[in-house]
């Protein structure tokens, strides 16, 4: 089984993500001049990052095999947060819009693979379990 690990260094307001990746490297969060009424969010910020840049980046993959060209993928994560039975603030889903903008003639290739990622991507139907998913997926022909 693939292992993935990042660390995490926190001195006063500033917060490093040390992903271990040449692509993303370290991920710095600094609350320093921020007010502490506007810090909050920044979890669910990634989290809700994290779950379309994988379902886009599956989405791009299936496309490709099958063949399909596009000009772009676009994209948005709508994370939305309730409470538990306990009252706890919990995470209790994440619609995920996303449209990509292709020749109609790849058109039923799009059909094909819109019914795949329906199951979502790695990250996505990771958390199927814990809440829904949503998953909205178009065509936008050029």
């Amino acid at each position: 089984m693939a292992q993935l690990s990042v660390s995490y260094d926190r001195k006063g307001d500033k917060q490093v993500i040390d992903t271990n990746s040449k692509i993303l490297g370290e991920i710095v969060i600094d609350h320093t001049d921020v007010p502490a009424d506007e810090r909050g969010g920044t979890a669910k910020q990634l989290l809700a990052s994290s779950a379309l840049y994988c379902f886009c980046g599956a989405l791009s993959k299936a496309l490709e095999t099958r063949g399909a060209e596009y000009e772009r993928i676009t994209g948005t994560a709508t994370l939305e947060t309730g409470v538990d039975e306990k009252k706890r603030a919990r995470v209790t889903g994440i619609t995920l819009d996303v449209t990509v903008h292709m020749d109609e003639d790849y058109g039923f290739i799009f059909d094909r693979v819109e019914k795949i990622m329906r199951k979502g991507c790695l990250v996505t139907a990771s958390l199927h379990e814990a809440f829904p998913m949503t998953y909205n997926l178009q065509l936008e022909e050029l």
